[in-house]
């Protein structure tokens, strides 16, 4: 009997035990022509049961769920177990035709219990430092918290994450630009530096995706994003700029999540990273397998990419999904 683990696995668990033996059985009897009734006695199995095993065939149910099983290991062994059962869900049925039967959590989750799988997602702790400056110039909190979106290029967050590279003295800095609307990362830069050339690097490969963008850009009050240089290339493109109010980080809420996704995402999928180009590496990787393959609960299970390539393909009529 197996003791000390979810119900689910334990009777799962004690089910294949008794199928082990019941293959056993069957396979000593054919070989070496072993009495049944003799070998069921010493395992302690009821004949009949035995019987009833030889002749019964799989379930369309359980025929259904070793499919599902079978992809789940598939994905599981392709991003090295970063989803637990929600995601898994959301990625399964992202996968689905047009009218095949939706695979419910329930079922998800199962099948990830019984069979020993589980999100292989560090446990990111959130450390941010703030460095106190005087500011040439600063914005009213115009995004006031307002993260729904309407449609893409609306509304965009900037901020600036650090890592130290594992084994050595050296960080790495990621600045990225979040659309509120579909949680894409519109541009972004990875560099050694924490300066204002990381931030006009970003801001060159967003308006390279999106040169049109008039979007409200938001930011915190860094020094990066404080300057009047920051500004005028804001009012050039016809961006309105906000900032978050001092010391209150939940005003750029959605990108500070978004950098604690990616690094644990990061973390998973590339844990053995040993310097600096290896980590930059690992983070454009990371971003690219977020944009295409990281299905969002919020967007019906649709990843970033999708739900932005729709919305441009339909401009006219934007699929809408408020923050609930």
């Amino acid at each position: 009997m197996v003791t000390g683990q979810p119900k689910q696995r334990v009777i799962a668990q004690n089910r294949q035990l008794k199928i082990k033996l019941y293959q056993l059985i069957k396979n000593y009897h054919e070989e070496k022509g072993w009495p049944i009734d003799w070998m069921c006695r010493l395992a302690h199995i009821s004949r009949a049961a035995y019987y009833k095993w030889l002749k019964r065939k799989p379930s369309q149910r359980e025929l259904r769920d070793q499919t599902i099983l079978d992809r789940i290991l598939e994905i599981s062994k392709s991003n090295n177990s970063l989803f637990g059962s929600v995601k898994m869900t959301l990625m399964l049925n992202n996968e689905l035709e047009a009218g095949e039967k939706p695979i419910y959590r329930r079922t998800v989750a199962r099948l990830m219990c019984v069979n020993n799988i589980y999100s292989n997602k560090a446990k990111y702790k959130k450390r941010k430092r703030y460095t106190t400056s005087t500011p040439d110039q600063t914005a009213e909190n115009i995004l006031n918290r307002d993260f729904n979106s309407k449609r893409p290029n609306e509304k965009w967050c900037i901020d600036i994450t650090e890592e130290k590279v594992s084994g050595t003295n050296q960080k790495i800095y990621l600045c990225a630009i979040l659309d509120l609307y579909d949680r894409y990362i519109v541009g972004y830069a990875i560099g050694n530096r924490n300066d204002t050339a990381l931030v006009n690097s970003a801001i060159k490969n967003a308006l390279k995706e999106e040169p049109d963008s008039q979007a409200l850009f938001h930011s915190d009050r860094g020094f990066q994003f404080t300057r009047k240089p920051f500004a005028h290339i804001l009012e050039k493109q016809g961006m309105t700029q906000s900032m978050s109010r001092v010391g209150r980080c939940i005003d750029n809420g959605p990108l500070e999540g978004w950098q604690g996704q990616i690094k644990e995402m990061r973390e998973v999928l590339y844990p053995n990273v040993a310097t600096f180009e290896e980590m930059k590496e690992a983070y454009e990787k990371t971003i690219d397998c977020y944009h295409h393959h990281d299905p969002q609960e919020r967007f019906e299970g649709k990843t970033p990419a999708q739900v932005r390539a729709e919305a441009k393909a339909n401009p006219q009529q934007v699929t809408q999904y408020p923050i609930k």
